[in-house]
């Protein structure tokens, strides 16, 4: 999918879990940002460096969710939606290790190859599997 279009903040994406929507806010600001950033200036250390925070705050995020769904049992619980969570999560995270082993041998992603990545898996994620997730913490509460 090449969606390299602006990502917006709006009620279809808000989960209603607080901690999770603040960092889902800031990964959508953070793919906006290296939108903008992407327009004026394509080198490999600037794409590495944008690779770098986003996959950072990603982990960060993916830690936060993964440690709620422990604190509510969600793989007891829910064990197949929890399993395919944490297998989406790290699908995510060989993507960009990927995309970083490519920089580092000199390969340039493309600024609607990398935004259409990170803006279609971050919105197919929080529609889909984080509102899934949700779900089920509104109703273990």
């Amino acid at each position: 999918m090449e969606n390299t279009g602006y990502l917006q903040w709006g009620p279809s994406l808000e989960t209603e879990i607080s901690i999770i929507d603040e960092q889902h806010k800031m990964l959508v600001e953070m793919c906006n940002q290296a939108n903008r950033k992407l327009q004026d200036r394509i080198d490999k250390e600037f794409v590495e460096q944008i690779v770098h925070d986003l996959m950072s705050y990603a982990l960060y995020h993916f830690e936060t969710e993964e440690e709620l769904m422990l604190e509510y049992d969600y793989s007891e619980k829910s064990a197949e939606a929890a399993a395919r969570h944490i297998a989406e999560h790290r699908s995510f995270s060989e993507t960009v290790a990927g995309v970083k082993l490519a920089l580092v041998k000199g390969e340039l992603i493309s600024r609607e190859n990398l935004m259409g990545f990170l803006n279609g898996w971050l919105v197919n994620h929080i529609m889909n599997t984080d509102m899934q997730l949700a779900k089920f913490l509104h109703e273990a509460r």
